[in-house]
């Protein structure tokens, strides 16, 4: 299943910085990223049969941006805190992949497998 998340999320490089700068600024973007996945995985169902494969399909408008800067582990909490993987250790989450993709806009594409 392939869900949209239609936002920019934060790179990793600007996280760091954010959380050298201040904890709060830092926590600020954790929770909404979280919060924001979270509501979208709330639309699928449940998931029951592991370990799953997930591959982000990163759309950016920049091809200076890192591909290593991208940024998972807000999105992948979202999947718990939406109660529809029950942890995000490897006995549930066995590979990822990152892809990018030149687009007109930023936004995320998950494929869960």
């Amino acid at each position: 299943m392939k869900i949209k998340i239609d936002y920019k999320f934060e790179s990793l490089n600007n996280y760091i910085n954010k959380c050298r700068t201040n904890y709060h600024l830092a926590n600020n973007v954790k929770q909404k990223e979280t919060q924001l996945s979270a509501l979208y995985f709330s639309k699928i169902p449940k998931i029951d049969k592991y370990p799953i494969q997930l591959t982000f399909y990163w759309h950016m408008k920049s091809k200076v941006a890192d591909l290593d800067g991208r940024f998972p582990k807000n999105i992948i909490d979202g999947l718990v805190r939406a109660k529809k993987i029950p942890d995000d250790n490897v006995k549930y989450i066995n590979k990822i992949t990152h892809i990018y993709i030149e687009d007109k806009k930023d936004y995320l594409e998950l494929e869960i497998l």
